[in-house]
């Protein structure tokens, strides 16, 4: 063979063995591997999501929209949750990650916590019923930074870098919208506030703070009337601290609660232990009523806005209620 054939020869063997060995790296298991684990979690737009389900062992939440607006489902009653809470939670499943094969069999479940027992389950469909995700989440990665998960219908478990364990282990307060007042109103709209109360929520909560029973407290009658006057307030023949008074506004009409029931217990709302009335300018008056303790340090608490009373009862903290219930002493302004 002449040596220009020998040249030609060597080199399309080259070429011949360059191709395979390209091929065979595209073409790979690792890369065929590589190329599956990129994706978001949520199958289709996080818009299209109509229903979520998530049980923690006994614990479960079910979250559905209804009419375009996010409520959580609590027996036969429909709760307002926070729009952007859920919003938030369904973006960071359609958004795109990485996702990194850790085993094919369910032997391995146990290691991981995806076993039954222990895995937190997660359901999203859309409103015709169609599931965008089913899938098991259990142990966070090596790191502290991934989440163990699996899929419906499949052993295979999955390392991901979607860490959502914050969102299948909260508690349903973080999901409920437990503002008061869902429509906002400044303390300068106030031009009258009056309340009357035979309970010392202060001393309620600082005697015994998170604790299941608070330690009984001698009742105490708390009362205050201001009027908006020209330089400031006016209680009377008394003038009352501004400060003071815009800081129990601002506590009244931004007061959120602990929890929240379309019924609550028999007997909840039996005896009023304190009352708060609010006339706006506008001409409207903005009513907080507290009824029983809810137990933990709560209370329950009814509003009315204009004289239409709100289908949801609150707990609001004993805390909470006594930044607004305090004694009329304490809003007069101190002399040096």
């Amino acid at each position: 063979m002449r040596y220009e054939d020998k040249v030609k020869w060597l080199s399309g063997s080259l070429l011949l063995l360059l191709l395979v060995w390209g091929l065979g790296l595209f073409f790979s298991p690792e890369r065929v591997a590589a190329r599956s684990e990129s994706g978001a979690l949520l199958s289709g737009k996080a818009d299209a999501a109509a229903d979520i389900a998530i049980n923690v062992g006994a614990s479960s939440l079910h979250l559905a929209k209804q009419g375009g607006q996010w409520q959580l489902l609590d027996g036969g009653d429909a709760l307002p949750v926070q729009t952007s809470r859920v919003e938030a939670f369904l973006s960071a499943l359609a958004k795109a990650g990485h996702r990194r094969p850790m085993a094919t069999a369910k032997e391995a479940w146990n290691n991981l916590g995806l076993d039954d027992a222990h895995a937190k389950s997660l359901k999203i469909s859309d409103a015709r019923g169609k599931v965008l995700l089913d899938l098991k989440a259990g142990n966070r990665g090596p790191t502290g930074a991934g989440l163990y998960v699996r899929f419906a219908a499949s052993d295979a478990s999955w390392l991901v870098d979607s860490d959502i364990s914050s969102w299948l282990t909260a508690d349903r307060g973080s999901w409920l919208d437990l503002r008061i007042w869902k429509t906002a109103t400044g303390s300068d709209s106030v031009q009258s506030a009056l309340a009357s109360a035979d309970v010392d929520f202060a001393a309620q909560a600082a005697a015994t703070p998170g604790a299941a029973a608070p330690k009984r407290i001698a009742p105490k009658h708390i009362a205050f009337s201001f009027d908006r006057a020209a330089d400031g307030w006016k209680s009377g023949s008394q003038v009352p601290d501004t400060v003071a008074v815009e800081s129990m506004l601002r506590a009244a009409l931004n007061l959120e609660a602990v929890d929240l029931a379309s019924h609550p217990p028999v007997g909840a709302f039996d005896k009023i232990n304190a009352t708060l009335s609010l006339s706006l300018g506008t001409g409207k008056t903005r009513v907080i009523e507290v009824g029983g303790q809810a137990g933990d340090g709560r209370w329950w608490v009814r509003t009315s806005d204009n004289g239409q009373a709100s289908a949801l009862s609150y707990q609001v903290s004993s805390w909470s209620l006594g930044s607004i219930f305090k004694d009329a002493a304490s809003f007069m302004k101190k002399t040096p």
